[in-house]
């Protein structure tokens, strides 16, 4: 058993440095590109315009 050791050992260091990696890479892989994202946005901007064009007109 003893001479078993280091191969367990070695195979618990590898799987440790398998999963450290692994989950940095899920950790640092980039989101999708969600195409309603943008659209969402646009339409947020587009509210934001008119209340702006409605709050001029209302102090004029």
């Amino acid at each position: 058993m003893r001479r078993a050791y280091p191969y367990i050992w070695t195979a618990t260091f590898i799987a440790a440095g398998l999963g450290s990696y692994l989950l940095v890479r899920l950790l640092v892989e980039p989101e999708p590109d969600d195409p309603t994202r943008g659209r969402i946005r646009a339409l947020i901007d587009e509210a934001d315009q008119l209340l702006r064009t409605l709050d001029e007109q209302r102090r004029d």
